[in-house]
């Protein structure tokens, strides 16, 4: 076996150090065993010249005699055959043999080695060859043990990334044509030790990788393991193909057979793996996984495995079929199979919509509640539970690319609508009949005085009107919110109630009569006016500070993307009690006429998360409702013609879905005594648009009412109020 550069470099400094006044270093070294001429000793190169006699001996000490280094000298014949007088020109007068273990011994600063390492000489030669450039960490202890001298083999010699490795560690060296060839390069007793030693530490699924390795077939075990996934068991009709495609296999693995262990650890170790590699790994090892699903024929267990379009696909369709059969368990099951698929891995919309529609179908099989209820017990019901009906349709209306997932949403949302329009019509039953009752639920006009001025004696407030925000948009900003530190809460253990807006459910009554603090009609100058001078917020105001209020043209400065000086101001003054703002994305939105569906997250809302910046800055309460809802166009039909999409003077007939109704809070909305609005969300009196309000369906009618304040300053008599989900929601 050659010897080393290394192993003459170390040994030739030790003994130079030993007696720094020898010129040569005698080594007993078969010249034939080494070819180089020269050997690195620190930063200094010392020679090596090797002699095949006692006068090639003499003669190289004549020719170096005066050599500014050392001189190593390479002679494997006897000491004695030297002279005296050669031998006394040479370090410590002596011959050395070469002693492996020592050499690596003094690597690691060990006193003693570990007797079971001895005997493996090509142990010590695979150190010395592979030594790192920073060398060996010394031992903790007095001694090379066998457990640390296999550690640096595997780590410096093989390759791996880690001393110890694991079966994924394992499977993603094996990966690596140039750490293959390093194993081998080794003799065979060297390749056995390994093996065993890999086998201790990571099981029999050693055996398997060095198997393929063997057999050439390395570089299909990462596919092959993402198969064997599909060999674990699954139902009764599947075994016989997981058999037959198990047996297939065993080619790779020079004739092994795949047992059920070794089928469940390549599986998990490939999995493991798979979910660390970059995009490009992915696609070219996915690639690789397809081809080898047709040559061994696993074309029928595409629907156990996570891997391929052809998997995914086949996830899809059952998931369709599980929401047409509006089954709970099955559709929940389906849901959990897409959202384990590894790649392609579904867009998080596509899992969103995904999930919502999965929430939609637990809904469908809860038992019926009776809907013969007060209009305030059905307010609190919507709330509760229909608003959150209302977040998911919104999710599935966007329907999808495959057409058998789209056609399953539309069926969904057909049955969803029918069951959830008896409650639209429960509640429209009482709008005319009942009034709200002043707990639970209260007229909007009541909303100044009932709740924002409590607001306002606890300290400053940031009033947030997002015009247009119906229940459902309200709990997907309001969780928007609160995931980035914004605290939900109230100043009593009961919620703030909800709020009935002024029928029609138009923008200049409901909002006029939120900010006014009375039933009314108006515009933004009238809103601004009303809002300083309401008696309530005045009483809590600092003497020349009244409230001040912010509409849509107020917010941004002469840039269009910072906030307007006067609101920043505004916001920033902390003698400036009560600050509000308002917000038309929503509204804007349903006048479009495209089909554009938005995600109302806090990001979608241009100008909120710096105006709630400055809120927590000043330590602001947040206040966070709206003057009216929405209905979503959804299949909608046009009836009649006039100027307001969802109510109308009785000059027709009165049909399904419509209900009159009268009253001063109707006769202040829109100056009539008696009109007719529309409950069911498919009617509609003017142009098609995004979307439409002014009915009397709950989704338009109710309005939600929120305050938060920012973690860490939630204190007395502030109480935290965390999001009451239903009991089918899962999200």
């Amino acid at each position: 076996m050659s010897v080393q550069a290394r192993q003459i470099s170390v040994q030739a400094r030790q003994i130079h150090e030993a007696d720094p006044a020898g010129p040569f270093i005698a080594l007993r070294i078969s010249p034939v065993d080494c070819s180089v001429e020269e050997v690195s000793v620190g930063a200094v190169s010392w020679p090596v010249v090797g002699c095949p006699s006692p006068l090639a001996v003499r003669n190289a000490m004549r020719r170096y005699s005066h050599a500014s280094t050392p001189v190593v000298l390479l002679y494997d014949g006897d000491e004695s055959g030297l002279g005296a007088d050669v031998l006394g020109r040479c370090a410590k007068r002596r011959l050395f043999a070469p002693d492996l273990w020592q050499t690596v011994m003094i690597l690691f600063r060990a006193s003693q080695v570990d007797p079971r390492l001895v005997r493996h000489r090509w142990l010590a030669e695979l150190l010395l060859r592979y030594m790192p450039a920073e060398g060996y960490a010394p031992v903790l202890s007095v001694a090379l043990d066998e457990e640390r001298a296999w550690k640096e083999v595997f780590r410096h010699v093989l390759g791996f990334e880690v001393s110890l490795p694991s079966a994924t560690d394992l499977l993603r060296w094996a990966g690596d044509a140039s750490f293959r060839e390093r194993y081998l390069t080794l003799d065979s007793e060297a390749r056995l030790q390994v093996v065993d030693r890999l086998v201790d530490a990571v099981g029999n699924l050693t055996r398997y990788v060095f198997a393929a390795i063997d057999t050439g077939r390395a570089d299909d075990l990462l596919p092959v393991g993402l198969l064997c996934e599909a060999l674990l068991p699954a139902s009764d009709s599947m075994v016989a193909v997981q058999v037959q495609v198990a047996a297939r296999l065993e080619a790779v693995f020079g004739g092994m057979t795949l047992d059920r262990a070794a089928i469940t650890k390549l599986a998990g170790a490939a999995d493991a793996l798979f979910q660390t590699l970059n995009n490009i790994v992915t696609q070219a090892t996915v690639k690789r996984y397809e081809t080898l699903l047709t040559l061994v024929k696993a074309e029928p267990l595409v629907a156990l495995s996570r891997y391929g379009d052809a998997s995914l696909s086949q996830r899809l369709v059952n998931f369709s079929g599980a929401l047409v059969s509006l089954d709970a368990d099955s559709t929940t099951q389906a849901l959990r199979r897409l959202k384990d698929h590894r790649w392609p891995a579904l867009s998080d919309v596509r899992l969103a919509r995904a999930a919502m529609a999965a929430n939609l179908v637990r809904w469908m099989n809860r038992p019926a509640e009776s809907d013969d209820a007060s209009l305030s017990e059905l307010a609190q019901r919507y709330q509760l539970e229909i608003a959150w009906v209302d977040w998911a349709r919104t999710h599935v209306l966007e329907g999808d690319d495959l057409p058998e997932l789209a056609a399953a949403y539309a069926h969904l949302r057909t049955c969803v609508r029918a069951r959830r329009q008896g409650f639209d019509r429960a509640f429209a039953a009482r709008l005319d009949l009942e009034r709200p009752d002043e707990r639970r639920l209260l007229g909007i006009e009541f909303a100044l005085e009932r709740c924002i001025t409590k607001v306002a004696e606890m300290g400053r407030v940031l009033l947030v009107v997002v015009d247009g925000m119906s229940m459902s948009v309200f709990l997907e900003l309001a969780e928007s919110i609160r995931v980035t530190g914004w605290v939900p809460c109230s100043l009593t253990i009961a919620p703030w109630p909800v709020f009935l807006t002024m029928l029609p459910s138009t923008t200049e009554s409901s909002r006029t009569s939120l900010l006014s603090g009375t039933a009314t009609r108006g515009d933004a100058g009238s809103e601004r006016a009303a809002f300083s001078a309401y008696p309530g917020l005045l009483a809590h105001s600092i003497a020349g500070k009244p409230a001040r209020l912010f509409h849509k043209a107020d917010l941004f400065g002469a840039s269009g993307i910072s906030l307007a000086d006067p609101l920043l101001q505004a916001l920033r003054d902390s003698r400036q009690r009560v600050v509000g703002v308002i917000l038309n994305a929503v509204d804007d939105h349903l006048a479009k006429s495209d089909q554009l569906r938005l995600r109302w997250s806090l990001d979608k809302f241009r100008a909120l998360d710096a105006i709630l910046a400055e809120a927590r800055s000043s330590e602001r309460t947040v206040i966070l409702t709206s003057d009216h809802g929405h209905v979503l166009d959804q299949d909608t039909e046009l009836y009649g013609s006039g100027p307001n999409a969802r109510w109308r003077e009785p000059n027709l007939e009165l049909r399904d879905g419509e209900v009159e109704i009268h009253g001063p809070r109707v006769h202040a909305a829109c100056g009539a005594d008696r009109i007719v609005v529309a409950w069911n969300e498919r009617l509609r009196y003017a142009a098609k648009r995004n979307g439409y309000h002014g009915g009397c369906s709950p989704a338009e009618a109710l309005v939600p009412f929120a305050t938060f304040r920012f973690a860490g300053t939630l204190v007395e008599p502030w109480i935290e109020t965390e999001p009451i989900k239903p009991s089918w929601w899962d999200n």
